[in-house]
């Protein structure tokens, strides 16, 4: 398996944000991820992705899965994650798979034209 975005030429960027504005949310509550691709100077909003958080959830017995993997596994085809929080674990989790992780409390127009104008992206291998 290649690394994360590799596989069409695109840099895919997860971002937790809960209004769309800005970057509002910590990894293990984030309800939702907006997907971003930063591979040329016009960053472009690929899909929304509906998570189920880690943190503070109502869960079911049945599910049997922890649910860091389910949040991780969910932007595990992305370059980088960017939060308002992370935790070590998350953190952890997320660099296994080559995945960047940011905090900021930035707006998400103001992250994606950032990152797409960086080389930090294009410069990250697999280790």
């Amino acid at each position: 398996m290649g690394s994360p975005s590799s596989e069409s030429g695109l840099i895919k960027v997860a971002i937790a944000t809960g209004n769309g504005v800005g970057v509002t949310e910590h990894f293990g509550y984030a309800t939702d991820f907006q997907i971003w691709d930063v591979s040329t100077s016009t960053p472009r909003l690929l899909e929304t992705r509906r998570n189920i958080p880690g943190c503070g959830a109502d869960r079911s017995a049945a599910q049997q899965r922890d649910p860091l993997d389910v949040s991780v596994d969910l932007v595990a085809d992305c370059r980088a994650v960017v939060v308002a929080k992370i935790g070590e674990c998350g953190v952890n989790r997320l660099a296994e798979l080559n995945i960047l992780a940011f905090e900021t409390d930035d707006t998400v127009d103001s992250v994606v034209r950032e990152l797409a104008e960086s080389s930090l992206l294009r410069e990250r291998c697999p280790a």
